[in-house]
């Protein structure tokens, strides 16, 4: 089995479906593995859990949300599955160290946030020596 190509595709499923709900289970279903063997290959692979990495993602297009949109912050934490602004201002806190009015104040106009460059996550080396 090719891990590179399983787990690419998992990647682009993530960022296709950013505004969606998306289960570990799914992800594991589509790539064909099970849940654990999934979600320990894609942590060796990508170097952080699955739920971190969606997370990291889905605040990384909400910051650009933030700054290219006019859009509520409600509107924006409602459309990356944050339950609340609150839930959604607690994380974005975390990674950004900023609130996400603040964070459009100051960053409002400033477009640096990109997709992930992939290759930058996947060594072939390491999927093609590593143990079912």
């Amino acid at each position: 089995m090719d891990y590179y190509t399983t787990l690419r595709g998992s990647v682009e499923y993530i960022e296709k479906n950013l505004k969606d709900q998306i289960k570990l289970d799914d992800l594991a279903q589509k790539a064909k593995l099970s849940k654990y063997h999934y979600h320990r290959l894609f942590h060796k692979i990508v170097g952080e859990s699955v739920y971190r990495y969606i997370t990291k993602r889905r605040m990384a297009k909400a910051a650009e949300d933030l700054t290219q949109t006019a859009q509520p912050i409600i509107d924006i934490a409602l459309n990356y599955q944050y339950a609340s602004q609150e839930s959604f201002s607690r994380a974005f806190m975390r990674i950004y160290g900023l609130t996400p009015g603040k964070y459009r104040k100051i960053c409002g106009g400033n477009t640096s946030n990109k997709v992930i460059d992939l290759s930058s996550y996947f060594n072939r080396n390491k999927i093609t020596n590593m143990a079912a």
